[in-house]
């Protein structure tokens, strides 16, 4: 009768444990498809940071109305807008001037970020040429960029040059 009292008992204890062991599982699955979810959320983010940073920071004067077209397709909110209102100014100098800009993306990261938004910090080194300057004069940019994202997209919200 101990003998099987004492194999009813580790059976009981093997089931507890094993209903422990499934449970831990569950939630470690959870929490790990979870933090995928997120790592690819701040993954997308910094990849159209980057690139709308690129695009800002590369022109020529032959092409602007593409090179500024594809600034306007990444953007949304204020940014797009202001952008927008000054794109025919900024064609005037920079056709009269004959400028170019050759933007190289060197570090980005991500300084916040949430399913909708991030912000991203961009450093991107551009060789930038014109009428002054045939042979190109090197300028470091570090931009700040607020990203939103719109119907699985991500678009830029707001852009700073900080420094």
């Amino acid at each position: 009768m101990i003998a099987r009292n004492g194999r009813l008992l580790l059976a009981w204890a093997l089931s507890v444990l094993l209903v422990v062991a499934m449970a831990a599982l569950t939630l470690s699955v959870v929490a790990l498809s979870k933090q995928r979810a997120d790592d690819s959320q701040r993954d997308g983010a910094m990849k159209a940071a980057r690139q709308l940073a690129l695009d800002f920071t590369t022109y020529d004067y032959q092409t602007w109305d593409a090179d500024s077209k594809r600034v306007i397709d990444d953007s949304t909110g204020q940014f797009k807008q202001e952008f927008q209102q000054g794109i025919d100014a900024v064609k005037t100098d920079v056709v009269t001037n004959k400028a170019t800009s050759k933007g190289d993306v060197k570090e980005a990261a991500v300084v916040s970020n949430d399913k909708d938004s991030a912000q991203v910090l961009v450093i991107v080194n551009a060789v930038v040429t014109n009428t002054a300057s045939a042979e190109g004069v090197q300028r470091r940019y570090r931009i700040k960029l607020d990203m939103v994202r719109e119907k699985d997209r991500w678009l830029t919200a707001d852009l700073q040059v900080v420094g």
